[in-house]
């Protein structure tokens, strides 16, 4: 039987102090790690900079007045929340690949409270990134709509991170390859781009408009600047439908996953 058998804790074992032991630790490595949390901080910072510098005069004809920097902060907030979420396969892939995630389960008898840990911790550093953004982005001129509909931006950008969290879990501990694992944060930040970057759908190329239709993360963004913007969320529903998928899926993921990993090792 693998070490990595997900089953129930022993009757009469509290889980909840093993899994607050493993968001500690995981959360730890993430605050202590520059290449884990710095980056996708300095990678949002980077975009948010370059394209309000250079492109902020480009949406003065169709945004009827609006901000450019309000329009493009969705997207950036994104992508680094792709980055930053694909935080949680790489916490899992070291522990596999040391075999402490192993221990772990040796000592414990399941390995779930120290996924869980690493999805937390993945969150944290989701969470840190998106108010740094959002943060900068005020120190260059963003001025919200209503901060209420910044918090909710938040949200729903927070469940985003946790599919994606959940689906490098589950690349992680299927592959044992850091290579595999970092193609859930590649995908994500390519779909991220046939949305509409610097403009709306409908003033998109005739081929890139249907791409953009047909991908879920335009309606992911779209509701954000819905969310920001006090707009009708007319997205909502297919932004909502498309991250509740996204998350059963990375629960599914993982349970299969893991269940590989018993099989096989």
């Amino acid at each position: 039987m693998s070490l990595l058998d997900v089953s129930l804790v022993p009757a009469g074992r509290s889980a909840l102090p093993v899994a607050v032991a493993a968001i500690r630790r995981s959360t730890r490595v993430v605050l202590r790690s520059p290449a884990l949390l710095v980056a996708p901080v300095a990678q949002s910072l980077f975009f948010l900079l370059i394209y309000s510098g250079q492109l902020s005069t480009v949406g003065s004809g169709y945004l009827a007045g609006g901000s450019f920097i309000s329009f493009l902060l969705p997207l950036i907030l994104l992508t680094g929340v792709a980055t930053a979420a694909g935080t949680a396969g790489t916490l899992v892939l070291r522990d596999v690949s040391s075999g402490y995630l192993d221990r772990l389960r040796l000592a414990h008898g399941t390995a779930t409270p120290f996924l869980f840990g690493a999805v937390i911790a993945a969150l944290v550093a989701v969470i840190i990134g998106m108010v740094t953004t959002i943060g900068g982005a005020v120190l260059i001129g963003y001025r919200p709509h209503s901060w209420a509909g910044v918090v909710a931006m938040i949200v729903l950008m927070l469940v985003l991170g946790l599919g994606i969290a959940l689906l490098s879990i589950a690349v992680a501990i299927w592959s044992g390859s850091a290579t595999s694992t970092n193609l859930v944060t590649l995908v994500v930040f390519g779909l991220s781009f046939f949305t509409g970057v610097f403009a709306p759908v409908d003033e998109l190329a005739g081929w890139m408009r249907v791409i953009a239709i047909g991908n879920p993360l335009t309606y992911v963004v779209d509701t954000a600047r819905q969310l920001e913007g006090a707009a009708t969320l007319s997205a909502a529903p297919i932004a909502l439908a498309a991250l509740a998928a996204l998350v059963v899926a990375g629960v599914a993921a993982c349970v299969l996953a893991v269940n590989h990993a018993r099989r096989s090792r």
